[in-house]
């Protein structure tokens, strides 16, 4: 899933109302297809199939996602961590990995990874 959500406009005058109100309103949809995905990808037979979901990301989005009343309340006691990760794509995956390590000290990924990094050292 692509993300290409509107950055503060710093512009002023008339338009400044008309152009927050489109950024609400896309950051608004985006929460809501999160949500809908991790309900999708998560719930099978009624109930989560995952042990845990960490949540990452940059900015306010990963809170207003979690309170939000869209995401599924089966999911938010398995919610293990919120993480503030400064990249996107595939190096803010890789960040999240290293710093959700805690909370996901028995992943086999995790120990992979690892095991991986002590190689290269």
């Amino acid at each position: 899933m692509q993300v290409q959500l509107p950055k503060k406009h710093g512009r002023g005058g008339q338009s400044a109302l008309r152009f927050a109100r489109i950024r609400e309103e896309k950051r608004h949809n985006y929460v809501r297809r999160v949500c809908e995905l991790t309900t999708q990808h998560f719930i099978t037979d009624d109930k989560p199939n995952v042990k845990g979901i960490i949540m990452a990301g940059s900015a306010q989005i990963k809170t207003n996602c979690f309170e939000s009343d869209i995401f599924d309340a089966r999911l938010k006691p398995i919610v293990l961590a919120h993480l503030d990760v400064s990249y996107g794509m595939d190096n803010g995956l890789n960040q999240a990995i290293t710093m959700g390590a805690e909370s996901m000290g028995n992943v086999r990924f995790v120990q992979e990874k690892k095991v991986v990094g002590k190689f290269f050292e």
